[in-house]
């Protein structure tokens, strides 16, 4: 009897009410919605993405193609600007070094023959001993010649390798005022003496020829034709001369091309 009571008081309380289904499948619907959200903007904004980058990337194209060009053309311009200032520096600096030296010349011409009368070129002897004050006035001459060297000018090749054949030419000759001198206060070693300076007055004069040249070279490069700048007598010792080609010869302008074109 108490079993069968048991049995009909359980039958007779309700049970426990279940979590009803459709909450988990609320859940997953709820999911399903957001990833198919995601999805569908993932579809959307990647093609817009890849459109955007490709007309960025064609935007920047055309300019950077463009540039190169420019810039060379920029180069070339400044090049050319740079060319042309240095062939009128060039003109500048030849046109002056011509007309110095040959002033130069012409104010050394009285310390040469000086030179020449007291150590004769070609010759071993030697003439009339110069005096100490006669000595001075070569040493004064050739170091005011001289002082257009002490600043250092810078140009194009042609035109520095004339500047400094000038410059040791004068540097030679000033040695050899300077043996001389030294000659008349040591009357024993005065022989030996005398002929070290030939040697270095011959050196100056050759070494002056070369640098002639040289000028007479850019000269003709230049537009101003044949400009010769020796010295009177180089000759002798053991220098050369200008050609006979006319002074002035295939300058720009005097009805012929200049020379070398």
């Amino acid at each position: 009897m108490a079993k069968r009571s048991v049995k009909k008081a359980r039958g007779g309380r309700p049970e426990p009410a279940r979590p009803a289904a459709s909450q988990p499948e609320g859940k997953a619907a709820s999911r399903r919605s957001f990833w198919l959200g995601v999805l569908a903007a993932a579809a959307l904004l990647i093609p817009l993405g890849v459109v955007g980058i490709v007309i960025a990337s064609s935007g920047e194209d055309a300019p950077a193609a463009a540039e190169p060009a420019s810039v060379e053309e920029e180069i070339e311009s400044e090049a050319e600007v740079f060319r042309r200032q240095t062939q009128v520096r060039d003109k500048e600096q030849v046109q002056e070094l011509t007309e110095r030296m040959r002033g130069t010349a012409e104010d050394l011409a009285p310390t040469l023959t000086g030179m020449a009368e007291a150590l004769p070129p070609g010759e071993k002897g030697v003439g009339p001993s110069a005096t100490a004050s006669e000595v001075e006035d070569w040493r004064r001459a050739v170091r005011q010649a001289d002082e257009y060297f002490a600043e250092t000018v810078s140009g194009e090749t042609g035109t520095n390798v004339a500047r400094g054949g000038f410059a040791a030419a004068l540097d030679a000759l000033g040695e050899s005022a300077e043996t001389y001198r030294l000659a008349l206060d040591q009357p024993g070693a005065r022989r030996q003496l005398f002929e070290r300076a030939r040697t270095q007055r011959d050196l100056a004069v050759r070494s002056w020829s070369l640098a002639a040249t040289q000028l007479d070279a850019i000269n003709i490069a230049t537009g101003y034709g044949h400009q010769h700048v020796y010295l009177g007598g180089a000759e002798a010792s053991g220098g050369f001369g200008a050609d006979p080609v006319p002074e002035g010869t295939g300058a720009e302008g005097d009805g012929g091309e200049p020379e070398g074109e």
